[in-house]
């Protein structure tokens, strides 16, 4: 890994964003008797309502770490999107450290309460521009049910989506779902390469990192 993915990688482990325990995903609503996970990411900012581990600086951290892949991998790009909430203060800082020419402008989007379930819609008293080239940023992927929600959200108003950028792939098949639809999927980092750095480097024991492992190989 580079410097920047290096430290961020320990930015990660050091705010404790990385939990080991025994944990339910979103998964869980569909499959109620997939494994537990071992581990879980906690990515949330100070800011957020449910308080999450990460600050201001960090953020700024992840959003060099995804402007870097975005401005390598898609050259014309009218327009970019954070899938609330985890995607929106990447997005926030990757409009600060962003090169120009290289403008463009952020999409809103939104989540609508339908019951007791909430889905991505795109956001209301927005001007939208047909056939813009729309890149997609989240925090991680798991599976792909929200990625789809956010792609069809933009595509309804006539975006097209060129793809999406992450800064965590959990690798349980969401990168692989959404590639198959037509969409890439670039990550900084798979959960795989975080486990294995931080076995290099002495964060966590052989045996945490082996329950890990086994665990991503059981899901696949």
């Amino acid at each position: 890994m580079n410097k920047l993915l290096t430290k961020t990688a320990d930015m990660i482990f050091d705010r404790g964003a990385l939990k080991f325990g025994a944990f339910k995903l979103k998964l869980h609503e569909k499959n109620p008797y997939a494994p537990l996970s071992p581990f879980y990411m906690e990515l949330r900012g100070w800011n957020h309502p449910k308080k999450g581990p990460l600050k201001a600086e960090d953020f700024n951290l992840i959003a060099r770490c995804l402007w870097n892949i975005a401005f390598d991998k898609f050259f014309i790009l009218h327009a970019i999107a954070g899938i609330p909430r985890a995607g929106e203060p990447i997005v926030n800082e990757i409009t600060r450290i962003a090169t120009k020419p290289r403008g463009f402008r952020v999409i809103p989007l939104s989540k609508k309460e339908t019951g007791n379930k909430r889905r991505i819609v795109p956001a209301m008293n927005f001007t939208y521009h047909a056939g813009e080239k729309a890149l997609l940023v989240d925090d991680l992927i798991t599976e792909a049910d929200t990625k789809f929600e956010a792609i069809q959200a933009l595509e309804l108003v006539d975006q097209q989506v060129i793809g999406l950028i992450v800064l965590i792939d959990r690798e349980q098949g969401g990168k692989e779902k959404i590639e198959q639809a037509g969409y890439p999927v670039y990550s900084a980092f798979t959960i795989s390469q975080l486990f294995d750095y931080y076995l290099e480097s002495g964060k966590i024991k052989q045996d945490k990192y082996q329950e890990c492992i086994n665990y991503l190989k059981k899901i696949k």
